[in-house]
């Protein structure tokens, strides 16, 4: 029976057959922790009134998986959603 020496190979996932980059790219799951740094406009403020819709859309965004935008909700739910 061989030995296997060294770390274990992390996890390697394809993207759907669909997908433009299928045939080029796989994603490969971390074993360390990291934190994203999100670059480009400031998430807006959750506090405002004028802005509230815009954060909770931000947010589901960030925390919640999708594949296009209709998975995550249409325009008008994304309060609904957030209180979820």
């Amino acid at each position: 029976m061989p030995t296997v020496r060294g770390p274990q190979r992390n996890q390697r996932l394809k993207f759907k057959e669909n997908h433009p980059q299928y045939e080029s790219h796989i994603l490969i799951q971390r074993t360390d922790t990291v934190v994203p740094v999100l670059i480009g406009p400031q998430i807006p403020r959750k506090d405002r009134e004028d802005t509230k819709e815009r954060y909770a859309r931000a947010i589901l965004t960030l925390f919640l998986p999708w594949r296009s935008v209709d998975d995550l909700c249409q325009a008008d739910q994304a309060d609904i959603m957030w209180d979820q």
